[in-house]
């Protein structure tokens, strides 16, 4: 199997996907506003007509890329590309206005690099033992698992609108009931439109909530002058710090590493969130904490380093519970969904030699990333300076194209553009959409659980409660669910007695 796996991993087709997704990934990355679910929903359609392994080196070559092309823009322009790089703006731009812009780059790519290399060796490590670990898992505690997911998806709307979120999440479970029954065999809210037999297709339905809905809402930013459309000319300067100068943080490197593929691996979170939690413990246990916020190469380090390390730990619940972490991961599942891959535990039983080549390339994938940041971040940064009049025309036209390419369907393309103005509408009333699309994609894999657990119990619901694992999952669920109500309360209440 070994073999196998390292002619899987160093095939042209998989090192060609790689760089392509890398390279794309790194320029939405560092476009404002295009965010890391942008690069890969784009990309998506592209996965169908190629082998599953190239497809997702396609798209896992965009999710690195994206986090650390964030970075280009927040210390150039002091202008994030993706909400994980806002801590690195805090200093990156601040040395950047010192004549420092090459040592900034230079520190966040090597902490990009360094942090996804670490979490690609976790996921290496754990995932296979997390699995076997979980062989005995039935199905009462796949969908406790799946209730946890879609907790964890309410909980990225943020406190201020978990209601909202919920609404969200139970719309996603809605769509998914869209077509055939599987134990039955009856139709479901098809209303006699026989092209929905095979459901409502989560690839198209994310083109339009993600892709589409971005470029109305920027086209309408541009077109009641929201948008500046001239953009800051991008300036360099030559890097001077050292290789062995970047390793003395090795403290920071090694924390920061933990932090993110902790955070990672549980459901909801994301880089931004490690990032943030990398950047405070380094300032809190800095001997120089003054210099954090006016070009300190530790609070760069820390964040990049922290918010890729997040790319591989948030594919253990994936490939070990057939969970989405997060928006990116559930666009992920189901572009292997569509090429008729279940992820899950059975990924890793039987030899099956595509879980490892996956494993094994995202290391060579965050290389892949050394190198092109290395040869042509000076190309990517310019790629800023396009207007966004010209690029958005290009993405709809990609967008069109793709969604078409799914199944060779102009139905497909009236359902992606139904979506996408209702993702424009999603967004305008600050409703979130990771929990309808998480929503939606759990939501087969949640009502199978459900169903086959109530067939052996014979109807019964207290399986979900007296199976140890499901209960103990639940319970950490319903607690992630209310943990922010009941601070605000703590809060509260402790506020008015000191008052």
């Amino acid at each position: 199997m070994f073999a196998e796996v390292i002619s899987g991993i160093f095939s042209l087709n998989s090192l060609l996907m790689m760089n392509i997704g890398m390279a794309v990934g790194i320029i939405i990355g560092a476009l404002p506003g295009l965010n890391v679910i942008f690069a890969i929903t784009v990309l998506m359609p592209l996965t169908f007509d190629l082998p599953s392994i190239s497809g997702v080196f396609l798209l896992l070559g965009a999710y690195c890329g994206a986090m650390y092309g964030g970075s280009i823009t927040a210390v150039l322009l002091n202008t994030p590309g993706t909400p994980a790089s806002v801590t690195t703006s805090f200093d990156g731009y601040p040395m950047a206005q010192k004549g420092r812009a090459g040592d900034a780059l230079k520190l966040a790519l090597l902490g990009s690099t360094f942090g996804g290399l670490f979490s690609a060796l976790v996921l290496l490590i754990l995932a296979p033992t997390i699995a076997r670990l979980i062989l005995n898992v039935g199905s009462p505690e796949y969908f406790s698992l799946c209730v946890f997911g879609l907790f964890a998806a309410v909980g990225i709307a943020g406190e201020g609108n978990a209601v909202k979120g919920i609404i969200m999440a139970l719309l996603g479970l809605f769509l998914s009931t869209v077509g055939m029954d599987t134990f039955q065999g009856t139709a479901r809210y098809m209303f006699g439109e026989t092209r929905l037999l095979a459901g409502l297709k989560a690839a198209v339905i994310m083109l339009g909530t993600y892709a589409l809905s971005e470029i109305l809402v920027k086209s309408r930013e541009i077109y009641v002058g929201m948008y500046q459309e001239e953009v800051p000319r991008v300036t360099f300067q030559k890097a001077t710090v050292k290789v062995r100068e970047f390793f003395r943080h090795w403290k920071i490197l090694i924390k920061s590493s933990v932090m993110g593929c902790v955070i990672g691996a549980v459901p909801g979170t994301g880089g931004a969130i490690a990032a943030m939690f990398a950047y405070t413990d380094a300032r809190r246990s800095s001997k120089t904490p003054e210099k954090f916020g006016s070009g300190s190469d530790e609070g760069i380090v820390a964040s990049e380093t922290a918010n890729n390390a997040v790319t591989g730990a948030t594919l253990i619940p994936l490939f070990t519970f057939g969970i989405p972490g997060d928006a990116p991961m559930a666009v992920l599942l189901s572009a292997l969904t569509m090429q008729g891959i279940t992820v899950g535990t059975q990924l890793f039983t039987g030899g099956n030699p595509w879980i490892y080549i996956i494993m094994g390339g995202l290391i060579l994938v965050n290389l892949f990333m050394l190198v092109q940041g290395s040869l042509f971040i000076r190309a990517f940064a310019n790629v800023t300076r396009v207007p966004l009049t010209v690029i958005l025309p290009v993405i709809m036209v990609l967008c069109m194209i793709g969604t078409f390419a799914i199944s060779n369907s102009m139905f497909d393309i009236r359902i992606m553009l139904a979506f996408g103005l209702l993702g424009f509408l999603m967004k305008r009333f600050r409703f979130p959409i990771p929990p309808l699309t998480i929503g939606l994609v759990l939501g087969n894999l949640m009502e199978s659980n459900l169903r086959r657990s109530l067939l052996l119990s014979g109807g019964s619901y207290g399986v979900f409660v007296t199976r140890p694992f499901s209960l103990v999952i639940l319970l950490i669920a319903f607690g992630s669910l209310f943990y922010p109500a009941i601070r605000r309360a703590l809060k509260k209440n402790k506020t008015e007695k000191a008052g």
